[in-house]
């Protein structure tokens, strides 16, 4: 009996951290893009209210979206040197609470409790434009949890999510 609660713990305390640095990772182009005739890129200079707000991991993140695009062959130019894609990174943190409970059956009673646990959710999303028909041609959304205590992991996570979504990037 002690050896399964103690199996039966071990593999619930798995599961979590399996959950934990989990990466949702999410993508979408359009079936009318033809995306061999796209050569050129720029990053879009308009105002974007959703910027990716903390300086690090957006330096991090355009880093890897430029890495991306120019091993799919796409050049970056400038967007006055008419682009035939214009990329836009952006992004957002929020904080939620999960709450674990746990709990012991004994002789004559038992004993539990509930914890509160905050976490650092983060999302990146990567958009490119057609610039000559002016529409979304493809979309990338990554979500996963961040480490408040850690920004290496953080530019860790922005990597994987980055190559992850450009493993699907039409050819």
């Amino acid at each position: 009996m002690k050896t399964r609660f103690l199996l039966s713990l071990s593999l619930l305390i798995g599961l979590g951290f399996t959950a934990a640095s989990a990466q949702d990772v999410y993508v979408n182009s359009s079936p009318n893009a033809t995306f061999s005739q796209y050569h050129t890129y720029a990053w879009g200079q308009k105002e974007n209210p959703n910027q990716i707000a903390n300086s690090f991991l957006a330096q991090e993140a355009k880093t890897q979206i430029q890495n991306q695009l120019q091993s799919k062959g796409l050049k970056l130019v400038q967007e006055s040197e008419n682009p035939d894609l214009v990329v836009v990174g952006s992004g957002g943190m929020k904080v939620s609470t999960s709450y674990n409970a746990w709990g012991m059956r004994g002789i004559g009673g038992g004993m539990g409790g509930i914890t509160p646990e905050q976490n650092l959710n983060g999302t990146l999303i990567v958009d490119i434009y057609d610039v000559k028909a002016k529409e979304l041609v493809w979309r990338g959304v990554a979500q996963g949890t961040l480490n408040e205590k850690n920004s290496q992991k953080n530019m860790q996570l922005v990597d994987k999510a980055v190559a992850k979504m450009f493993k699907k990037y039409p050819a």
